[in-house]
């Protein structure tokens, strides 16, 4: 009995953390390692592991050289992080031994260390920052100090604090002897990253050519490598980083390091025989574990057969690309948009067109070209739709020449060619189709935790999501059984009586019959030009087609060759059509540019001055007369025009800001004194805005009636006209409100309305500040829908809800357009259209019901039954 009680006397001796003896030091160090330290270690290590194994690598970037996980997956560890944390304080609060002022616990300073790392993996990086200078500073001489050094560089690499995180480096460069487990390729890793965060990408090399040189870890070893490749191809050593990349390959590495290492040799090619890496890249095409990437090969070849002055053989691997392609929407994207690049830098610009309409469908709105892809879009679309009138016309006119027997022959002829691209377009689409079907769809995952509720035909974001993507992969398709079946005749299933099977099927033949319009030969007569007046009229669109063409060229292509053949085009054919001055003007100022800029000869004799001659000579008192005679008049009118539009611009930005007073102010001061300036309606509508926002009701439909009066037809006059119409039918709901209020039924009859709409979004009370909620949708509104005046207001619903009310919209189109942007939007409105809020267009007196009864579930069937259902 006294030997357990000596021993137990003996324990708890040695359970003090004050007394530095050797039982105490034994009992707490293995105490502290075996059962706190070891288990939060081995936790981080998991969360580490897992976030490496489910990061995506984006290869059109220089690989990170180490994960850290996103804000998102951070958030997802935080529970397994904090555990770390506690566990690890445990150890810290129950086992350090501070016996004057030094640590005798070997294990504290590890303890320490762990939960720097796991605040830095929550992305907490002012904890993880405090914690590892506290080990560096208290934990001297000990063997996590140096390394907690480096892991304060990383989180000093992270918040941007880049001289900082240098002096840290240098600190731990200078000491003369590092501890013996001291990870030395991690060093020189963190000094790279540095390097490469500040731009210093030569410096970056040589840290870590030395960091693949010294690692001992396979992972590490392989993926530095890799990126170690990337840093020379970016510096233009092309074959350092071939020889780099086929290195890597015999590294055994993943999957998709090892493709991309292949593929990115041939991308770095740039000068000698390609041979080699062409018999690569082929010998890939057979191999059926690449058939996900066949398209990335076949954009490798297409780029050695440009780097070959193969520029057929390049558009046709870049469409083999396109077809091919199956689940990775940003190399079919880059793949469309290579074509649409070269067909626009040849001048196709039909093509172009096409192809930079392609790649807005599946380019990512932050990729830095996407806004120059739309606007390129628009821009060849408008050009194409002038070049299209020219065509048609000039081939109802060529129609009109014939006589009625060669006229039907022509048209034949067309049938017959129409029929063929028919034929070649329903092969291509059963092709297309065969590979779709063949593909297997990947279920998708929901993204964030608020829909998983809701089933999916009950959540409206869902459906509009699910409506654009049908409409990417298959178009518009009407709305009927076996939609994707050309034929349809033994498709559906007996049901009904024999009468109504016979009835159906007499139907479907009628229609099954019924001869497509191109393949009547009338379709093709009916707008041939018979008279004179036709005839006028035709000559009249070729012409306006032909300037507006010719303008495209000049102002938004700045193609200034195609510009002067669609002008003389225009002047050699019609001498006295309305656009004729004009094109001759336009003329005029090419060549006067041309002169302007040096060193120009034309040997035809085309000058500014022989178009400057004929202008005097056949409009002398033209408005066009008077700037040839001062040509810098115009240059004047512009300067002064866009010194107005900046002026103006920061007005509406005090508008945004709700300096309500000040706008009224500034419009009154432009509208008293500058009676000329070319933006008058939109001071005119901003000061009744401004108004608006102060509500005072009056004034403001006094203030809108005078922009409907001062400037009838103009775009401001109409927008005053639309909430002059939606105050009216506030004013009829409210009358209609007061009488259900009397004692009539207050049920919801909602009625669908084709007139003025609203954006409304229910953003629960919870969610946060509404305002900023609100700067977002203005941030969203001031880069895609800028100019287009879009109020965003916020009132309190219910107890749990408010309303953000986004107005006003022409129609019910405008107002659709606008949703499906916005739930499509990927960024600018995280955390607003990605969380299953109601967002629904309403018309106004809809709104008007849905705020008296709070009935958002009834609205948002009634949305979904007849907005969504047409889209």
């Amino acid at each position: 009995m006294r030997w357990r009680l000596v021993l137990l006397a003996g324990l708890a001796v040695a359970c003090s953390p004050n007394k530095d003896r050797f039982a105490n030091r034994v009992y707490h160090r293995l105490t502290a390692r075996d059962n706190g330290w070891f288990n939060a270690n081995e936790k981080l290590k998991e969360v580490v592991a897992d976030l490496e194994h489910h990061h995506v690598d984006d290869y059109d970037e220089v690989l990170p050289l180490f994960i850290y996980g996103t804000e998102d997956e951070a958030k997802a560890s935080a529970s397994d992080l904090e555990k770390c944390i506690e566990k690890c304080s445990l150890v810290i609060e129950r086992h350090s031994m501070d016996v004057k002022g030094k640590e005798r616990n070997k294990w504290i300073d590890d303890a320490y260390f762990v939960i720097g790392r796991s605040h830095f993996y929550k992305h907490n990086y002012f904890d993880a920052q405090r914690i590892f200078d506290y080990i560096g500073r208290r934990f001297k001489g000990e063997d996590k100090q140096m390394e907690a050094k480096v892991w304060l560089a990383r989180t000093l690499i992270e918040v941007e604090q880049y001289a900082r995180a240098q002096s840290v480096l240098d600190e731990v460069k200078e000491e003369k002897e590092l501890p013996k487990h001291f990870p030395h390729d991690e060093l020189a890793a963190v000094q790279a990253d540095l390097d490469l965060h500040r731009g210093k990408v030569d410096d970056a090399i040589i840290e870590l050519e030395h960091a693949v040189d010294i690692t001992k870890d396979r992972q590490d070893r392989v993926r530095w490598a890799f990126i170690l490749a990337q840093l020379y191809q970016l510096k233009g050593q092309e074959e350092k980083a071939i020889a780099q990349y086929a290195h890597v390959v015999r590294m055994n590495p993943p999957y998709e390091l090892a493709f991309h290492a292949q593929i990115f040799q041939a991308l770095a090619f740039n000068k000698g025989n390609s041979e080699v890496l062409r018999k690569k890249l082929n010998k890939m095409l057979h191999d059926d574990k690449h058939v996900d990437h066949y398209d990335m090969i076949h954009y490798a070849l297409a780029d050695l057969d440009l780097k070959d002055n193969k520029e057929e053989e390049a558009i046709a691997q870049l469409k083999l690309s396109c077809l091919v392609s199956t689940t990775d929407r940003k190399q079919k994207a880059k793949s469309y948009l290579k074509l649409a690049d070269l067909y626009f830098d040849d001048r196709a610009y039909a093509d172009a067109q096409k192809y930079y309409d392609s790649t807005s469908t599946v380019l990512d709105e932050t990729n830095p070209r996407y806004d120059e892809v739309r606007t390129r879009a628009e821009v060849l679309g408008d050009l194409v739709e002038q070049l299209d009138i020219i065509a048609l016309e000039d081939s109802l006119q060529a129609l009109a020449g014939l006589s009625k027997e060669e006229r039907e022959q022509r048209v034949k002829g067309l049938i017959e060619q129409r029929e063929k691209q028919e034929e070649e377009r329903a092969a291509k689409e059963a092709a297309a189709r065969e590979v779709a079907e063949s593909t297997p769809v990947k279920p998708a995952t929901p993204s964030n935790s608020s829909d998983r509720g809701q089933w999916y035909f009950y959540n409206a974001q869902q459906i509009a999501r699910g409506a654009t993507e049908f409409r990417k992969k298959w178009g518009e398709r009407k709305l009927e059984d076996d939609w994707r079946r050309s034929d349809k005749s033994g498709a559906a299933l007996a049901t009904g009586t024999e009468e109504e099977e016979d009835g159906e099927t007499a139907e479907k033949g009628e229609e099954a019959k019924e001869i497509p319009d191109w393949k009547d030969p009338d379709f093709y007569m009916k707008d041939i030009p018979k008279d004179t007046a036709a005839l006028m009229a035709s000559d009249a669109r070729i012409c306006e087609a032909l300037y507006k063409s010719g303008m495209i060229y000049k102002e938004k292509l700045k193609d200034v060759d195609n510009a002067i053949e669609s002008f003389e085009n225009l002047n050699s054919r019609f001498a006295d059509c309305s656009y004729t001055p004009e094109s001759y003007y336009q003329m005029y100022r090419i060549y006067l540019e041309k002169e302007r800029t040096g060193n120009f000869i034309d040997f035809s004799g085309a000058t500014s001055k022989h178009y400057a001659d004929i202008i005097m000579e056949r409009w002398p008192d033209s408005e066009f007369a008077r700037l040839v005679q001062d040509p810098d008049r115009l240059e004047e009118a512009e300067a002064h025009r866009q010194m107005e539009a900046a002026e103006y611009d920061q007005v509406y930005h005090r508008f945004k800001q709700h300096d309500l007073m000040g706008v009224i102010t500034a419009c009154n001061d432009v509208i008293s004194n500058e009676p000329q300036n070319h933006l008058l309606p939109k001071y005119y509508m901003l000061k009744a805005m401004a108004v608006g926002g102060m509500h005072e009701l009056t004034a403001f439909r006094t203030a809108l009636n005078e922009v409907k009066d001062k400037f009838p037809g103009s775009d401001e006059a109409q927008a005053a006209s639309d909430i002059l119409a939606v105050l009216d039918n506030k004013d009829q709901a409210s009358g209609t409100a007061s009488d259900k209020a009397a004692g009539k039924d207050g049920a919801s009859n909602y009625q669908l309305g084709q007139g003025p709409h609203y954006i409304a979004i229910i953003y629960p009370s919870s969610a946060g500040p509404i305002e900023d909620a609100k700067t977002k949708i203005s941030n969203f509104d001031q880069r895609y829908f800028a100019g287009k005046n879009i109020l965003i207001e916020n009132t309190i619903l219910n107890d749990d809800s408010q309303v953000i009310l986004l107005r006003l919209f022409a129609d019910k189109a405008a107002a659709m357009a606008y949703y499906q942007q916005f739930l499509n939007d990927v960024g600018m409105l995280a955390g607003i259209n990605d969380q299953g809020y109601p967002i629904f267009a309403i018309s106004p007196d809809n709104y008007s019901q849905l705020y008296r009864n709070k009935d958002v579930a009834a609205y948002t069937a009634f949305f979904n039954a007849n907005y969504l259902k047409t889209q």
